[in-house]
C-alpha cells in the first residue's frame, strides 16, 4: 500500500541520493548551481561540494589551472574563470568559462598572433596598456599593407558549440588610413601543416572599415555587409568587429581555425591602430 501511494506521489528531486544530486548539478553550468543553491538547504550544501564544481574544469586545463590557483577551491576557481580569465602561455593567451554554459572561451593577444612585420620597430611598436589584459599589445607606426592572422587548434574548443570570433583594438588620436579602405576579415580552416581545408561551417569574408568614413558615400564600396559595425567590450574602450563564426562539430575532425583580417589592396599609409587580440566566445 505504501509502495502504491509513493507510485501516485512521483518521485521528489530531493529524494535522489546526494552523489546522483550532484552529479546532475555537475551536468548543467556554474549559473544554475548557483541558482540552485538558492532553492532550499540541500541544494546549497550540494552546490559547496568540489565533486560538482571540479567537472566545470577541462580535464585539459585542470593541472595548468590548479598549479596556478593551488590556494583556490575548485568553486573559486570555477567562479573566477567565469567572472574573470587566466593567463596562459606566457601571458599571451587568456582562458575563461562562459557563466551561462560552462564552455570554453579563449582571447589571443597580440603576441600570439602573426602580424606582417611586426618585429620591425619602424612599422610596430609593442608596449604595455593598463586596459589590456595581456602584458603588451601591438601599436602601428606606419604600414602601406595590413596583414595580421591568428591560430587555434579545434581541439582547444568545447564540442557541438558554434563560436564568434571578434578582432579587438582601439585606435590612436592619430591614427590615420582605416577610414578610407575596409579590411577584410575571414575564418578558414587548416590542418597542421597549413594546408587549407576550406570553409565549412565558417562565414564567408566580410569587410569593414575600422574607422567611419566621413564620406557616408564609401558605404556604397562595401556591397551586401555592414560596411562599420562595430561593438564596444563592456566597460572598456577597446573595439570589436565581428571576423566569422565557426561551428566545432565532435564529428568534424581536428583542425586548426585561422582567423585573418587583411587589408593590402590599396597601398595607402595606415597607422594608430592598436591591437589587443582575436577573442572567442561561445554563443550556443
Amino acid at each position: 500500500m505504501e509502495e502504491r501511494e509513493s507510485h501516485k506521489r512521483g518521485m521528489n528531486l530531493l529524494d535522489l541520493p546526494e552523489g546522483c544530486l550532484s552529479h546532475i548539478l555537475s551536468l548543467t553550468s556554474p549559473f544554475y548551481v548557483l541558482r540552485s543553491s538558492m532553492v532550499c538547504k540541500l541544494f546549497n550544501s550540494i552546490a559547496k561540494s568540489d565533486l560538482v564544481w571540479e567537472k566545470f574544469i577541462p580535464s585539459d586545463y585542470h593541472p595548468i589551472i590548479q598549479h596556478s590557483s593551488t590556494s583556490l577551491s575548485k568553486k573559486e576557481v570555477v567562479l573566477h574563470l567565469c567572472r574573470s580569465f587566466f593567463l596562459l602561455d606566457d601571458g599571451h593567451k587568456s582562458f575563461s568559462l562562459d557563466r551561462w554554459t560552462g564552455k570554453k572561451c579563449y582571447m589571443l593577444g597580440a603576441r600570439e598572433l602573426t602580424i606582417a612585420s611586426g618585429n620591425n620597430p619602424h612599422c610596430w611598436r609593442w608596449k604595455p596598456l593598463s586596459e589590456s589584459r595581456f602584458p603588451e599589445v601591438a601599436e602601428l607606426l606606419g604600414v602601406d599593407k595590413l596583414h595580421i592572422t591568428g591560430r587555434i587548434s579545434t581541439q582547444l574548443l568545447s564540442p557541438n558549440t558554434t563560436y564568434h570570433m571578434y578582432f579587438s583594438f582601439m585606435l590612436g588620436a592619430w591614427s590615420r588610413g582605416f577610414d578610407i579602405c575596409p579590411v577584410k576579415v575571414f575564418v578558414s580552416r587548416i590542418d597542421f601543416n597549413g594546408a587549407y581545408l576550406g570553409e565549412s561551417s565558417c562565414n564567408a569574408a566580410k569587410s569593414f572599415y575600422l574607422k567611419a568614413p566621413e564620406n557616408n558615400d564609401l558605404f556604397d564600396e562595401v556591397e551586401g555587409e555592414e560596411a562599420f559595425e562595430h561593438r564596444r567590450d563592456s566597460g572598456h574602450r577597446w573595439i570589436k568587429i565581428d571576423m566569422g563564426k565557426y561551428l566545432n562539430r565532435v564529428d568534424g575532425g581536428v583542425a586548426v581555425l585561422e582567423m585573418t583580417l587583411i587589408e593590402t589592396e590599396v597601398a595607402l599609409h595606415k597607422s594608430g591602430l592598436i591591437v589587443h587580440g582575436i577573442e572567442l566566445l561561445p554563443v550556443d
